[in-house]
């Protein structure tokens, strides 16, 4: 795009008049896993509310680890972004998720009977002051209900590599 931001206009386009783009505007100068896993920390335990769907989820102990987790880093690095990027993202993980947009529904892929349905949602954050998706996935369990399962960074691509219109990618659902 030309530097008179017309990526960030459609961007801005996209997440609405109605959300605040401050609450999806990410820095990743001086994240740090540890202030991640802080940040993570300080949400466990509270019901997290995602304004598209009214689904209420919670972060548990485990799922925290998994977000900050090596493997975790590395799909976001393969995306095209840092490890900073990906922690700061993790630390803001409430913003995104209540921002975010359902965009599949699918079993679990192990078929665990006590697992009802695995959810990823697409979240427009400007990270960095480019705008990007952070893919949140939700693990809905007989037990449990909802957990924020995993996080990882794409950019505003599609499978193929291709450049797409911002204001398309939430209405691309499997």
């Amino acid at each position: 795009m030309d530097k008179e931001g017309t990526q960030t206009d459609d961007f801005n386009e996209w997440i609405g008049a109605g959300q605040r783009l401050s609450d999806l505007t990410i820095s990743s100068e001086g994240a740090t896993r540890q202030k991640a896993i802080d940040a993570l920390n300080g949400l466990g335990g509270k019901e997290l509310l995602n304004a598209e769907t009214g689904i209420k989820a919670r972060l548990s102990a485990n799922h925290r680890d998994k977000i900050v987790s090596n493997s975790a880093l590395e799909k976001s690095k393969s995306n095209g972004f840092n490890y900073a990027q990906h922690f700061a993202t993790a630390a803001r993980i409430d913003k995104a998720w209540e921002h975010a947009i359902l965009a599949e529904t699918h079993d679990d892929r192990i078929a665990d009977k006590n697992i009802v349905a695995m959810k990823r949602f697409e979240a427009p954050v400007m990270l960095d002051n480019e705008p990007a998706i952070a893919y949140v996935t939700v693990k809905e369990s007989v037990k449990h209900g909802h957990r924020i399962y995993s996080l990882e960074l794409m950019g505003i691509k599609n499978p193929l590599g291709r450049a797409v219109d911002p204001l398309r990618v939430p209405h691309q659902r499997a």
